[in-house]
């Protein structure tokens, strides 16, 4: 097994800091363009890459970050980073709540959101809402206030997150990768 350059060589990585991110969840972005993609591959050194960076310069052969070697011919590991891009997509969200317009309801559009619905992962405005708790009345889906989000850190909003569903891939093109029974 190839391990990583000695700790004294020189760095392959050619990073650029840009806080695209809250800076306590800069390890969700690109480690080589420190950005944020929903194109996030994980290679076998562990390191994590957009698709972006891994394309620039077909094939790499190795990770700019640790200079191992990436065992796919064609420089793009076939695993998805399922978790960081599921962690940025709900940052994503968490920013919506913190602008100061606020969100709008996902439903009718129109009206500023009142709720976030965790389960559906949905904003609602106050009709929607009703016309919401009516249909899943038997189910108990837990809405919370915009107003209550706000004044929350990124950090309990995504812990909430955690509590309420799954972080990791439910996509079915990613059936066995980050599922945790």
């Amino acid at each position: 097994m190839e391990t990583g350059p000695p700790p004294d060589a020189p760095s392959c990585s050619t990073q650029s800091h840009t806080p695209a991110v809250e800076d306590d969840f800069q390890f969700v972005l690109c480690e080589r363009c420190r950005q944020e993609s929903p194109n996030l591959k994980l290679l076998s050194c562990l390191h994590t890459l957009c698709l972006g960076c891994l394309s620039e310069n077909k094939p790499i052969r190795q990770c700019p970050v640790c200079c191992m070697t990436i065992p796919q011919a064609s420089g793009i590991p076939d695993m998805d980073n399922v978790l960081f891009t599921n962690l940025q997509a709900r940052l994503k969200v968490y920013r919506k709540i913190r602008d100061n317009d606020g969100p709008s309801c996902s439903r009718c559009r129109r009206e500023a959101a009142t709720v976030w619905c965790s389960e559906c992962e949905e904003f609602l405005c106050t009709k929607c809402f009703e016309d919401h708790q009516w249909f899943f009345k038997k189910r108990n889906h837990e809405a919370r206030k915009v107003e209550e989000l706000r004044a929350e850190s990124a950090h309990q909003f995504l812990e909430d997150t955690r509590k309420s569903c799954n972080l990791f891939c439910s996509h079915p093109s990613h059936n066995g990768q980050g599922h945790i029974s």
